[in-house]
C-alpha cells in the first residue's frame, strides 16, 4: 500500500467515515511505515506544525486525539516513540515539553538521566566544569525541564552532578549542599582544611588561628559552613582550629618521643 492509500484510510478515520482500520493494518515494519506516513500527515498537513516546531507543540494528547494511541499500543511505544519512527534520529527527547511516560524508570532510565545532563551541561547550556557548582542548582533541573531526574537523587545538585562527574566535585562545594552535611565531621574537616589552606593559602593552623575572619567564608560562598557548623561565630571556628593544633602538637611531640627510643 502507497502513502496516498494510507492517507486516505487514516483521513477517513478521522472524519469518522470509518471506524477502525483494516485488520493487521499496522503489524510488522510495513505497520510502522504506515504509522510514520500517519505521524508526518497529520503534524505536518492536518495540523500544520513546521517539523522544527514538533518539540514545542506536539505531546501525547496531540497524537492520542487524533486516533494514534492505539498503534502506538501495539508496539508498546509512547508518544515519542511514534514521532521517532516518523522522523528518526531528527529529535532529542529532552527538546519536548513532556518527556515520555517511564523515561527515567529503571537502569535504563538511570543511564538516560546521566546521558542528559551531560548533554545539558556540555552542549545546550555550555556550562563549563569550573562553573558547575554555583551553576547546577534547582532553577538548573527546572529550567532545562529536568525534574524527573532532579527526584531520582533526591533533589540533591550533588548527587545528580556526582553520577555524572564522578569523584571530580564535593558535596560543600554547591550552594544547596547535601543535608546534614555541615554536621559531619568528615566533611568538615576536609573542607576546613580546603578552604584555609588552598583557598586562603595559610601555611598551617597556628597562622590560620591569627589571622581567619568571618569575612573568609562569605567571600568564598561558605555561609552555609559558617552558619550550621560553626553557630556563626568565629569563636567557635577558632576553637575547632586549636583542636587541630594541639592534635599536631601531639603527633609531633609522638614522633619525636619514637625517634629518641630508636636511637
Amino acid at each position: 500500500m502507497n502513502r496516498e492509500q494510507v492517507i486516505e484510510i487514516y483521513s477517513e478515520a478521522l472524519e469518522g467515515k470509518r471506524r477502525r482500520f483494516p485488520d493487521g493494518f499496522f503489524i510488522g515494519e510495513e505497520g510502522k511505515k504506515y504509522l510514520a506516513y500517519m505521524t508526518r500527515y497529520l503534524l505536518e498537513e492536518r495540523l500544520s506544525i513546521k517539523v522544527t516546531d514538533i518539540p514545542l507543540k506536539v505531546k501525547a494528547s496531540t497524537l492520542w486525539s487524533h486516533r494514534l494511541r492505539p498503534p502506538a499500543n501495539l508496539h508498546d511505544w509512547n508518544y515519542y516513540d511514534v514521532i521517532e519512527n516518523a522522523y528518526p534520529g531528527r529529535f532529542n527527547p529532552l527538546e519536548f515539553h513532556q518527556v515520555p511516560h517511564k523515561y527515567w524508570d529503571g537502569e535504563e532510565g538511570r543511564k538516560r538521566a546521566i546521558q542528559a545532563v551531560q548533554y545539558v551541561i556540555e552542549v545546550k547550556a555550555g556550562i563549563t566544569l569550573d562553573e558547575i557548582p554555583s551553576t547546577i542548582n534547582h532553577h538548573f533541573f527546572k529550567k532545562y525541564r529536568l525534574g524527573g531526574v532532579f527526584d531520582m537523587f533526591a533533589q540533591s545538585p550533588f548527587k545528580v552532578i556526582d553520577v555524572v562527574y564522578p569523584g571530580i566535585f564535593k558535596p560543600w562545594q554547591f550552594d544547596h549542599v547535601v543535608m546534614n552535611c555541615w554536621k559531619d565531621p568528615v566533611y568538615i574537616e576536609e573542607v576546613m582544611e580546603w578552604f584555609l589552606f588552598q583557598q586562603l593559602g595559610f601555611p598551617c593552623y597556628a597562622e590560620a588561628f591569627i589571622k581567619i575572619k568571618v569575612k573568609h567564608f562569605f567571600e568564598y560562598q561558605l555561609t552555609g559552613l559558617y552558619q550550621r557548623a560553626f553557630n556563626s561565630r568565629l569563636e567557635k571556628v577558632k576553637q575547632w582550629i586549636s583542636i587541630r593544633i594541639e592534635k599536631e602538637e601531639r603527633t609531633r611531640q609522638q614522633l619525636e618521643t619514637t625517634y629518641n627510643e630508636s636511637n
